[in-house]
């Protein structure tokens, strides 16, 4: 299928929708495991509820942002396709499986959030999510260039990526060193695609100009 004409192929708009309810599921899943015993409210033990579901709270809130971020930018990435091929099909796919661990690792880490191997487990699937990404993000891009070719602009994004996603591997070691100093990174890293402009990137890394495709769209 791969092999017909652009015009012929189906549009991105199955993917989008299609990853608009694996992320509802996953954000469903999260809330569930926020689980309070209602005793905690029943005896009016706020300290004790703060303590037993702040952890919890916190980390599903680390998340809740990561796959708010990956949902945003998967839109993005998609809206100049103007086709899908069964290779855009199955990198997709590949992070929609990355994408479903994230609810365990959250699990996992909100209810031992200073147990290393669970922080590592952690960091492990968020580098997983970041690696899949960019891989889809290098083949929507060469889609929806006429020439199948990456330009500025995606050649310095795709290296901001591959950075966090070098960062997030090194937080699975960092893991049994420091909990605290990864749990600080593993939020440092979402704030940084808010605030990009306090990141000193290397030049080489900074786009020219926006394609007009992409400037418009905004």
């Amino acid at each position: 299928m791969s092999s017909e004409p652009a015009q012929q192929l189906p549009g991105t708009g199955r993917i989008e929708t299609f990853v608009d309810g694996v992320v509802a599921i996953l954000i469903t899943i999260m809330v569930l495991e926020l689980k309070l015993p209602g005793e905690v409210f029943a005896q009016g033990r706020a300290g004790a509820a703060l303590a037993e579901f702040g952890p919890r709270l916190a980390v599903y809130a680390l998340s809740f942002v990561v796959i708010a971020i990956m949902l945003l930018n998967h839109h993005m990435l998609m809206r100049p396709v103007g086709h899908a091929t069964n290779t855009l099909y199955w990198w997709n796919a590949h992070l929609l499986f990355w994408m479903s661990l994230i609810p365990l690792s959250t699990a996992a880490l909100g209810d031992a959030p200073r147990e290393p191997l669970a922080v590592a487990f952690y960091g492990a699937v968020l580098t997983a999510n970041s690696i899949s990404f960019t891989f889809l993000h290098r083949c929507a891009a060469r889609l929806a260039d006429q020439d199948g070719r990456l330009d500025d602009i995606h050649r310095a994004i795709i290296k901001k990526d591959g950075f966090f996603a070098t960062v997030y591997a090194s937080l699975v070691p960092l893991a049994f060193v420091s909990v605290y100093l990864s749990m600080a990174i593993f939020v440092i890293i979402p704030a940084a695609y808010f605030f990009p402009e306090f990141i000193p990137w290397p030049r080489s890394w900074q786009p020219r100009a926006a394609p007009e495709r992409l400037r418009h769209k905004g």
